[in-house]
């Protein structure tokens, strides 16, 4: 029951995100739409926020990947695109509101943990400090999220082929290049 509840108010975030923004959405707003009172809501969560950030948990569980594989980054690197496509008002409407900080440091959060895993399968078996390892990491996440985030700025429009490319050719080999630079032999 806990979870339906839980999933139940997640939901009915979704569907006020793709009408207003974040910041507009009370607890109200939420347990009207779900048939369940104000106590129920603040037994699961603190705020609207804190279910935005479960939400945001849900769905990287549900869909995104947890690591990229070294043979199929491409496909792993789409999903991430797909899904803020797919989710277009719900990121538009976070990204616009004053609390914007929500959705980039969930993406920074998720992508480090993401792009860790494939950085440390180039690194492995080279003497590559931590610390550099670290660094090349926050380099390549803080550069996407910045992609991201200047995508959003303009209303997230649909990304070409031509654009999709050019991405690709960026990253492919990138980071086995950048990490030789750090090997200690």
């Amino acid at each position: 029951m806990a979870s339906s509840t839980k999933e139940a108010l997640g939901n009915a975030l979704k569907k006020m995100l793709a009408v207003k923004p974040i910041d507009k959405i009370t607890v109200k707003d939420l347990v009207e739409e779900c048939g369940v009172n104000r106590q129920t809501f603040y037994y699961h969560f603190d705020d609207v926020y804190d279910l935005l950030e479960w939400v945001f948990e849900e769905d990287a569980n549900r869909v995104l990947p947890s690591e990229i594989y070294y043979e199929k980054w491409k496909e792993n690197v789409s999903v991430f695109f797909r899904y803020l496509e797919d989710n277009r008002t719900f990121v538009l409407n976070i990204f616009n509101s004053q609390n914007r900080a929500y959705l980039l440091r969930y993406l920074k959060r998720r992508l480090h943990l993401v792009y860790h895993t494939f950085a440390a399968i180039v690194a492995e078996g080279k003497n590559i400090e931590w610390g550099d390892l670290e660094f090349v990491c926050d380099f390549y996440v803080n550069g996407i999220v910045g992609i991201i985030s200047q995508w959003c700025d303009i209303g997230m429009p649909e990304i070409d082929d031509n654009t999709k490319a050019r991405f690709y050719k960026i990253l492919d080999n990138s980071t086995e290049n950048l990490l030789a630079r750090f090997n200690k032999d």
